[in-house]
């Protein structure tokens, strides 16, 4: 693709924008060139299609009042998104009273490194950002807009800004875990979760480069059959507490994996709705091969309330105790626990990032 021609579309977008009123804004593109909506010719080229149709549908709009910044930058490896949004961050607290709109247009891995380092500002500089996260990658769970005319159609009269809660990943102090988190927490804008949707997650990341089509589910059928050679249950146990703190539900026992968000009604693994409704948390208990064969297919179909061995409930934080290796997962990225590592704590925060919404 066409980078610049695809910026200059996007700028066209942003210049007739309202989401702002009449503040000057400092607008960023920042792309990933290697993510599927670039790399991959037939993405690309329905990329550039949407855009197309969504700056004809614009032509008759008023361009927008103030002072439009523009800057396209692509990254070119793990972590420079981080070191983008740290860059971003401190160039706005020399500009006092500056409004900002990032555009992120890759996957979820490097829209979440941008948004860790985003949400640990402090709360004045935070605030002047806005992002619109384009579903450019291969799962897009994280996307403003599951298809990108969606995404493109908010910037000019169907998105409204709205705020978001995050997931604090906080393993217990003194472990390995703690000592490799930044700050002795990872963060989530999507999903978290423990389990062998985690190892799904892991398998799919080192291998999606080599597989064609949906990686993420044929990890789902080898999981199946494989996770509990790799990591054999053993016995855990769920607090769920209140915003108030106060306890809800207690759950013990062999877990195939427990997944929480930071609403319900969120995908994972490009598209599987694995909080199918307005409930936040699912817990799956462990069961015999043939039933997680038979299940296996519904259950990424967003069928968990038909079976018992699932439960969906609503929860602001999780307290998860265990005495062995697991795997937590957080927007797709996979990091490995140990009995040192737990308890470990899940907790949904107040509203922190600024993003476009549908209207």
């Amino acid at each position: 693709m066409d980078l610049s021609r695809f910026a200059d579309g996007l700028r066209g977008l942003v210049e007739k924008t309202h989401l702002f009123g009449s503040e000057d804004v400092e607008t960023v593109l920042i792309a990933n060139p290697r993510a599927g909506g670039f790399s991959r010719p037939t993405r690309a080229t329905a990329a550039m299609r949407d855009l197309a149709v969504a700056v004809a549908e614009s032509a008759g709009l008023e361009k927008r009042g103030g002072k439009l910044s523009w800057r396209t930058v692509q990254t070119t490896g793990s972590k420079h998104a981080t070191r983008l949004a740290a860059l971003y961050i401190e160039e706005s607290a020399m500009k006092p009273g500056s409004s900002w709109l990032i555009i992120l247009a890759c996957g979820d891995g490097t829209s979440l490194e941008f948004l860790d380092e985003l949400s640990r500002a402090p709360d004045e500089l935070r605030n002047r950002f806005t992002v619109l996260r384009l579903p450019m990658g291969t799962g897009n769970d994280g996307s403003d807009g599951r298809e990108l005319s969606d995404s493109l159609s908010r910037l000019v009269g169907k998105g409204v800004i709205a705020i978001q809660p995050v997931l604090r990943v906080i393993p217990a102090p003194g472990g390995p875990a703690a000592s490799r988190a930044p700050g002795g927490e990872w963060r989530s804008f999507n999903i978290a979760s423990v389990g062998i949707d985690a190892f799904v997650t892991h398998m799919t990341n080192r291998l999606k480069s080599s597989l064609p089509g949906d990686s993420y589910k044929l990890m789902v059928d080898l999981a199946s059959v494989f996770y509990d050679r790799i990591y054999p249950p053993r016995h855990m146990t769920v607090l769920a507490r209140d915003a108030q703190g106060a306890e809800l539900s207690r759950r013990a026992g062999l877990f195939l994996f427990v997944a929480m968000g930071i609403s319900g009604n969120r995908t994972y693994g490009s598209n599987k709705p694995i909080l199918p409704d307005a409930d936040n948390v699912c817990a799956v208990n462990q069961m015999p091969l043939l039933r997680k064969l038979a299940l296996k297919d519904p259950m990424t179909l967003g069928r968990i309330r038909e079976f018992p061995e699932a439960k969906l409930f609503s929860a602001e934080s999780l307290e998860i105790s265990y005495a062995d290796r697991i795997l937590v997962q957080m927007d797709g990225e996979a990091e490995l626990l140990i009995a040192e590592d737990f308890p470990l704590r899940i907790e949904k925060t107040a509203p922190l990032i600024r993003h476009v919404a549908r209207l």
